[in-house]
């Protein structure tokens, strides 16, 4: 079962509602990135097979990004905030997912 927390930055206020880092449901499993072109988190999927070990996994992509592939890296929470570079404490428990 897969988790969103919300994270806010302490210097800009920017907020996202997000994993924080490597999750994994009963079809999905997930990853926290970080867009450098659009200054956001996003949670994207990188297997949909996760109880295969074997299963191909997804490159992480910006979910905004269609035709041309912004730069994003993995992020966790702690992590710094994309826009500003502040800290992001982990917040509440927004929602439990599957």
């Amino acid at each position: 079962m897969g988790q969103h927390f919300q994270f806010q930055c302490d210097a800009c206020g920017y907020e996202a509602a997000v994993t924080g880092g490597r999750d994994v449901g009963f079809a999905v499993a997930t990853r926290t990135i970080a867009c450098s072109t659009c200054k956001q988190l996003f949670d994207v999927v990188t297997s949909e097979d996760p109880g295969n070990p074997k299963a191909p996994k997804v490159p992480l992509r910006c979910p905004s990004s269609l035709n041309v592939r912004h730069p994003v890296k993995a992020w966790k929470a702690g992590g710094p905030c994309p826009r500003c570079g502040g800290r992001m404490p982990k917040g509440q428990l927004l929602a439990m997912w599957d």
